[in-house]
């Protein structure tokens, strides 16, 4: 049977409606369509090369696949037979859309699998669109494991009600630079960026301590039973932090911005006073490291 000439390939793959792409054995995009950057927004040069499935582009949650929980390139890569799902896929610009995939084994003329082929292209049945009405990108949405600001905000006020409310400490962080972190990866980006800073942080911190969302961009963590010199030692700490902080996005390191305040509870002063005060401390913090 003649070879069909790359070229060739190529013309027929760009002109299709919906999205091809090629991966290797070690699950590596060697090719990716023109209709899979239109579904995507990601250019064939910004995934060439890169995993196929990652925290990034494919989101994993709420899949529900034909076969296993598993991702469709995955079984095809451990089964060697063909694979369906109706994942969502984060787009570059960070909402989600849902998509219908077919994965299958590349075999050669030996029959040995030399990589997987994927077809996928957008849902249109009910189930679909209406995970896609209920992911839309209608504001920030709280990263997976991570305490709403409700949460958040209920968990501060029984804190504050507790009888060792006093020796409490408050600690408020803000990712600065929230637009060029946008603009380089969108929402998805922004929520990843969050989820590694909220579990950074609360490694530093004592096994009691509550870290949750405050906003798009800030977390706050309510640390019990913290003595004066212990908060000393969190904001040297919080300040290494700040100046080699960085998340892996596509195999590419992200330098994120961020400032931090810690102060010891006040029982006399209303929520609003408290967060209000912290809020002075980080702009004097910012500032300091400006200058």
């Amino acid at each position: 049977m003649p070879q069909v000439d790359a070229h060739l390939f190529r013309s027929l793959s760009d002109a299709m409606p919906y999205g091809v792409c090629l991966v290797d054995l070690q699950g590596k995009i060697i090719y990716w369509n023109r209709a899979a950057e239109r579904i995507s927004g990601y250019t064939g040069p910004e995934v060439l090369g890169r995993t196929y499935r990652g925290d990034l582009v494919f989101d994993c949650e709420g899949v529900q696949s034909n076969t296993t929980a598993q991702c469709s390139v995955e079984d095809v890569l451990r089964a060697g037979t063909p694979a369906e799902e109706d994942p969502l896929i984060r787009h570059k610009q960070g909402h989600r859309v849902p998509i219908h995939v077919s994965a299958f084994p590349l075999r050669d003329s030996t029959g040995e699998m030399r990589g997987v082929g994927e077809i996928f292209d957008l849902s249109h049945g009910k189930q679909e669109c209406a995970a896609w009405a209920g992911h839309s990108d209608r504001g920030f949405e709280v990263p997976a494991g991570l305490p709403s600001f409700e949460e958040s905000r209920e968990r501060l006020q029984v804190q504050l009600r507790s009888r060792s409310a006093s020796s409490a400490a408050l600690i408020l962080i803000e990712m600065s630079e929230q637009q060029a972190i946008q603009q380089h990866g969108g929402t998805a980006l922004l929520r990843h960026a969050i989820r590694v800073l909220a579990k950074t942080v609360a490694g530093l911190l004592p096994s009691m301590s509550f870290v949750g969302c405050w906003s798009d961009w800030r977390l706050i963590a309510i640390v019990p039973d913290c003595k004066p010199e212990t908060i000393k030692k969190l904001n040297s700490t919080l300040a290494v932090v700040e100046s080699s902080c960085a998340v892996n996005w596509w195999g590419d390191r992200i330098e994120i911005g961020i400032h931090a305040a810690a102060r010891q509870v006040d029982v006399t002063q209303a929520v609003a006073a408290q967060i209000e005060r912290l809020e002075q401390d980080l702009k004097n913090n910012a500032t300091d490291r400006k200058e």
